[in-house]
């Protein structure tokens, strides 16, 4: 149940410093060598002092980092910024209640301060003092009611205690704070459906389907001018409309269409860039950028936009899902049938785009010389583009053989089996996948699609709600892992203990795997990154493979 789960990771901070940003004097450029000299020479400077802390606290060199912040402390002991170092660094340490002691000192020469103040209370929840955490962030929103952290947290506390109550009451003043937002939106939903309101879940996923962005009526200015003969004018019409309303992105995208049509390639990126920076979830802006990246043999580009254009495609296909399980619970089942075949209709599109990427990676060794001709197919020339599909799809086959345990893998195999037409395997694949994660609602939807279009409707309606349910015993175990993956060192420490325990085990590879999943579940974790990151790893040695997995979590942040 992903959206619902999601909400339980949103509005967490990946350390303290984030929560400072505007209030610490540190720049991008300061270098701790350099500042250290100017310090040297300037020893009541404390801006001085406070700039090479937040410097060595970007390096991670903790103990140098504290000595900074004191150093500054004492030559400017009335101001609360060295406090604010002095708890990051505490924070970086895992030091809480150290961290929390800071805090609670600056905080009594500024309580008017929203950052501080949440900063407290993230400190508490993360030490499980619930109700006072509540509280700090109930006042921060006094202080600043535009602080989405503060609704976002409120929401997953009561989330997780089953308050549903209150988790819409917060969520109903996001939507309100952004009624464009589509994540916001679709959570809201879940809850309306969680809390078996389904009228209310209806009337969220039909706003959310609103979202995508639609060509304008001034566009009928150019619809008559697309004429080979006539481009360029075609072009000139559009450019003009372009600069007079710059934040309508289907503008840009469909003036990037007209410069592919006339060869230039640059302008129709840059284009479907300009479109993406006014909507960055406008999916076909980014399908588009993805074409016209593999038509230039750009593979690598064209295969991590078009993973981004599954995620975009898969939530407008769980916006109609949703919608669609909320009508038949209002026992308007002739409409539910219908929304839930405009899902269906979607589910083509992140199929082919996946599968797409993953031929796209195996073409881009090709090209590298690093995969033999022929390769698992029994050719001899260049492989064309059947082959290299058949070819992603042996990888995935390989890989399932040896981690059976892989919930992503059985996934991903599905989609491709899927695009080669073997429907039955696929279904059983999904199976598989939701078998091994019950919290997959990807896969969940992907299966309740796979048995409508074999014509097994009851079996489709059940694995639909499945897919919107949430299993309150799994709750706890994701708030819980979004608030210890937002405490870095015990995380690595606890992820490492684990790995140590059953270090060549089967089990090793299958706990980070599915765990790397489960934070992608909550949010945590960008997923068109992982899943470029999960295709990638497929064409490594064995050996290369287990140590890529092995650091997986890791390296998380990077994705």
């Amino acid at each position: 149940m992903s959206y619902l789960l999601e909400a339980l990771g949103r509005g967490l901070l990946s350390d303290l410093r984030s929560a400072f940003e505007n209030q610490l004097p540190g720049l991008e450029e300061d270098e701790s060598e350099n500042l250290r000299r100017r310090a040297t020479d300037s020893p009541k400077s404390g801006d001085l002092a406070l700039r090479l802390g937040l410097a060595y606290l970007r390096e991670i060199r903790l103990c140098e980092a504290e000595e900074a912040f004191e150093t500054a402390r004492q030559i400017e002991p009335s101001s609360a910024k060295p406090l604010l170092g002095l708890a990051c660094v505490c924070d970086e340490l895992g030091q809480y209640g150290r961290a929390l002691k800071y805090l609670s000192t600056a905080h009594a020469r500024d309580p008017n301060d929203p950052a501080l103040t949440f900063a407290i209370a993230f400190c508490q929840e993360r030490m499980e003092r619930i109700a006072e955490a509540q509280g700090g962030y109930r006042r921060a929103l006094e202080l600043c009611p535009e602080l989405r952290n503060a609704y976002e947290r409120l929401a997953a506390i009561a989330i997780r205690n089953g308050e549903w109550a209150e988790a819409i009451n917060q969520y109903e003043r996001l939507a309100e704070m952004d009624p464009g937002n589509l994540d916001t939106l679709l959570i809201l939903g879940n809850i309306y459906l969680q809390a078996e309101r389904p009228a209310d879940a209806i009337d969220q996923y039909q706003q959310a389907l609103f979202i995508e962005p639609q060509s304008d009526s001034l566009l009928s200015e150019t619809e008559n001018l697309d004429e080979d003969e006539r481009l360029g004018e075609a072009i000139q019409t559009l450019e003009k409309l372009v600069r007079k309303s710059p934040g309508m992105a289907p503008f840009h995208v469909h003036l990037g269409d007209l410069y592919v049509k006339a060869g230039r390639d640059l302008k129709a990126i840059e284009q479907y860039h300009f479109a993406l920076d006014t909507q960055p979830n406008f999916l076909e802006a980014t399908v588009k950028l993805g074409t016209q990246h593999m038509r230039q043999g750009r593979y690598v580009d064209a295969a991590l936009t078009f993973n981004r254009a599954v995620e975009l495609n898969d939530r407008l296909m769980t916006a109609f899902v949703g919608l669609g399980v909320a009508q038949h619970a209002c026992g308007r089942e002739h409409e539910s049938a219908a929304t839930l075949d405009l899902a269906a209709s979607l589910e083509p599109s992140t199929t082919l785009l996946f599968s797409e990427s993953a031929r796209l990676h195996v073409q881009t060794e090709q090209r590298r010389g690093d995969l033999p001709l022929g390769h698992g197919t029994g050719t001899t020339g260049a492989l064309g583009h059947d082959e290299l599909l058949a070819e992603a799809v042996r990888r995935h086959q390989q890989a399932l053989m040896n981690s059976p345990g892989h919930a992503d893998l059985h996934y991903r195999y599905g989609l491709l089996l899927r695009q080669v037409g073997r429907q039955e395997e696929a279904i059983e694949t999904f199976r598989n996948a939701v078998a091994i994660n019950p919290n997959y609602s990807k896969a969940q939807v992907k299966l309740a699609i796979c048995l409508k279009e074999c014509g097994r409707t009851d079996e489709a309606i059940e694995a639909f709600q499945q897919a919107l349910r949430l299993d309150e015993k799994y709750v706890d175990v994701h708030y819980q892992l979004g608030l210890l993956f937002a405490q870095r060192s015990r995380f690595d420490l606890a992820v490492e203990q684990f790995e140590q325990a059953v270090a060549g085990n089967d089990r090793n590879l299958a706990f980070q795997a599915n765990l790397a999943l489960a934070l992608q579940n909550i949010g945590m974790v960008d997923r068109a990154a992982a899943t470029w990151r999960s295709i990638c790893e497929l064409s490594r040695s064995d050996t290369d493979l287990l140590a890529a997995r092995e650091r997986i979590l890791r390296n998380v942040n990077e994705l």
